[in-house]
C-alpha cells in the first residue's frame, strides 16, 4: 500500500470515528466554525491568490506556539438529508458510566510543599447532569508522538459532545492557558495537568488527572478520550485532496518560506496574506492557517475559531466522500494510529451518526470573554475562568448539551436565498458559509446583471415570530429593523438576501449573539 494511500486512510479513520482529528493539529489555544447545510457548492474559487507581503522592519521570528485553528468549508444548499449508511453488524459498545470526582484526589487544597497560588483555589464546580445517551469525548493534541510514554503539554483540548436524540452535536475548546486548579496539587495552566497526572503516578495516568482536572472545574464528566500528535496533519490534508475553506478576513502572519527549511533560522520566514475568499488550501497552508495567531487581534482565540472551522470542513468532506462503510477495514488496519479508551463498538456508532449530526446541526461554542486575563507571580501570562454571572462559562457549558437552537432534528430549516450583486463572486460564497455556520440553510441563487450598493433582506412570512431576523441581521452586519417583511406565497424559502456593495463578510464570530432553545 502507498504512502499516499496509508495517508488517505488515516485521514478517513480519524474523521469517520467522529473525532474531528483535524482540529488537534494545533499547539494553541482552541475557541471554534461554520456547518456545512446542504451541498457543497460547485462553483469555481475566485478568490484571489495568496499574496507576499512585504517584510516589516523587525527581524521576523518564527511561530513558537504549535499551530491549529478550524474554518470551514461553505456548503450552499438545497437542502437534502443523508440517509445513515447501512453497515455490517459490528461489536456493541459497553456502557460507560458518567465519571465522577475522585475523593483521594480532588481535594481541593495544595499538594503538601506547594507554595500558596496567587489564584485561590475554587471549590469544585457541580457536575452536569449528561442526558441520557450523551456521549462526551476529549479530543487532545500535542506536540509527542503517540506511543513515546511522554505526555508533554496537551496543547490542544477540544470536547466534542454527541446527543443521539437527533442526533446533534456540541463542540467547544478548552484554551491551554486556563489556569485552573489541578486537583491535589496547585493553580496551574491546563494543558499541565496530563504531565502532572504521569509525575505523581495517579492511576488513571496523565488522562485521567486531566478528566479529573476538567471535571473539578468545568463539571463535564468525560467519558472517553482521541490523542493525536500533529505529525503528519500536512500529509492528511493532502492525501484528501486538499480542504475547502471560506476565508471571511484577511490573514496575516509570519510563514516558513518553504516547508523543508529549518525554523530556527529566521532567515526562512516572510510575512504572508492570505485574502478573503474560498481557498483549496494544502496541507502546508492548512497548517499555517491553522496555527497563525501572533497578527490576529483576537490572538488564541481567534485561532482556536479557525480550528473548529477547519475540523469542520475536513468532517463535511469526509462525510461528503461517503467513506463510513469503510471503517470496519481501517480500523482494524489503523487503529494504533491513534491513542483513544473508546472500544470499536462505540467508534461505529459515533460514526454511523455522522451524516445526520452534519443535517441537523452541530453546535459551536466558544470561552472567549468569558475569563480574566491574569500574570503569575513568575510572568506568565495566564486566563482565570469567570464561571458565575450571565453568558459567562457555568451557562455556556450548560449549552454543550442542548441541541442548536436552528437544529433540523425538531424543527424545518429557515432557508435562506443569496442573490450576489457584488462585484466579487465568491461572496455569495462567503455569505453562504457564515449563515451555514450559525444553523442558517443558505442557497445562492442567481446573480443579477447589476450591483446593488447596499445588502438587503427580506422575510418571506407573515410576522416575525421565530424568525431569528435578530441573528441574521448580525450575521450580515445590519440592524434587524431594516429587514423587510415580504408578502409572496410562491416564494419558497423564508429569507431573500440580495448582497450589495457594502457587504462585509469578516464579523467577529466569537462575540456573536447566541441562538438557545
Amino acid at each position: 500500500m502507498t504512502k499516499h494511500t496509508i495517508a488517505k486512510h488515516i485521514a478517513f479513520l480519524l474523521i469517520f470515528i467522529f473525532i474531528f482529528t483535524a482540529c488537534v493539529y494545533n499547539t494553541s489555544t482552541p475557541t471554534p466554525e461554520p456547518m456545512g447545510i446542504a451541498k457543497r457548492p460547485s462553483a469555481t474559487s475566485t478568490a484571489p491568490s495568496p499574496t507576499e507581503t512585504s517584510e516589516p522592519t523587525h527581524t521576523p521570528r518564527p511561530t513558537s506556539d504549535d499551530p491549529n485553528d478550524t474554518p470551514q468549508p461553505s456548503y450552499t444548499p438545497t437542502y437534502t438529508p443523508t440517509p445513515s449508511p447501512t453497515m455490517t453488524p459490528s461489536p456493541t459498545s459497553k456502557p460507560v458510566l458518567d465519571p465522577t470526582l475522585d475523593a483521594t484526589v480532588a481535594i481541593g487544597f495544595l499538594r503538601e510543599g506547594e507554595p500558596t497560588p496567587a489564584v485561590p483555589i475554587p471549590t469544585a464546580v457541580p457536575t452536569f447532569a449528561v442526558p441520557p445517551g450523551t456521549t462526551n469525548v476529549l479530543l487532545l493534541g500535542s506536540d509527542d508522538p503517540i506511543g513515546n510514554n511522554n505526555p508533554g503539554r496537551t496543547d490542544t483540548m477540544l470536547i466534542v459532545t454527541i446527543n443521539p436524540d437527533g442526533p446533534t452535536a456540541s463542540m467547544i475548546s478548552l484554551p491551554r492557558d486556563l489556569f485552573v486548579y489541578i486537583p491535589g496539587s496547585t493553580m496551574n495552566r491546563l494543558n499541565t495537568a496530563m504531565s502532572h497526572g504521569e509525575t505523581v503516578g495517579y492511576p488513571g495516568g496523565g488522562i485521567g488527572m486531566l478528566k479529573q482536572t476538567i471535571l473539578y472545574n468545568f463539571g463535564i464528566p468525560i467519558h472517553y478520550y482521541a490523542q493525536v500528535d500533529f505529525q503528519g496533519f500536512q500529509e492528511i490534508v493532502d492525501a484528501m485532496g486538499g480542504v475547502e475553506l471560506a476565508v471571511s478576513c484577511q490573514r496575516r502572519d509570519w510563514r516558513l518560506i518553504s516547508p523543508e527549511l529549518d525554523v530556527e533560522d529566521p532567515d526562512n520566514w516572510e510575512v504572508f496574506t492570505l485574502e478573503p475568499g474560498i481557498h483549496q488550501m494544502d496541507g502546508d497552508l492548512a497548517l499555517w492557517y491553522a496555527r497563525s495567531r501572533l497578527m490576529d487581534p483576537l490572538s488564541d482565540w481567534g485561532r482556536g475559531r479557525r480550528q473548529q472551522q477547519l475540523l469542520r470542513a475536513m468532517f463535511n468532506q469526509g462525510v461528503d466522500l461517503g467513506l463510513i462503510t469503510e471503517l470496519p477495514t481501517l480500523w482494524r488496519t489503523y487503529q494504533n494510529t491513534i491513542e483513544t479508551d473508546m472500544d470499536f463498538g462505540k467508534i461505529l456508532q459515533l460514526a454511523t451518526m455522522a451524516p445526520a449530526v452534519r443535517d441537523n446541526g452541530i453546535k459551536n461554542l466558544y470561552l472567549a470573554g468569558k475569563t480574566e486575563p491574569f500574570v503569575t507571580p513568575g510572568g506568565a501570562a495566564v486566563q482565570v475562568p469567570k464561571w458565575e454571572g450571565s453568558g459567562m462559562m457555568e451557562e455556556t457549558f450548560q449549552q454543550l448539551f442542548r441541541p442548536p437552537a436552528l437544529n433540523r432534528a425538531s424543527r424545518p430549516p429557515i432557508t435562506v436565498e443569496i442573490i450576489n450583486a457584488t462585484s466579487n463572486p465568491d461572496m455569495a460564497l462567503l455569505a453562504a458559509d457564515n449563515l451555514a455556520w450559525f444553523g442558517f440553510a443558505p442557497i445562492i441563487g442567481q446573480t443579477p446583471s447589476q450591483t446593488a450598493e447596499f445588502t438587503q433582506i427580506s422575510y418571506y412570512k407573515p410576522n416575525f415570530k421565530e424568525s431569528y431576523d435578530w441573528l441574521i441581521a448580525w450575521i450580515l452586519d445590519k440592524n434587524a429593523s431594516e429587514i423587510e417583511l415580504a408578502s409572496d406565497e410562491n416564494y419558497e424559502y423564508d429569507y431573500q438576501v440580495v448582497l450589495g456593495e457594502d457587504y462585509n463578510p469578516c464579523r467577529p464570530q466569537l462575540y456573536a449573539p447566541q441562538a438557545t432553545n
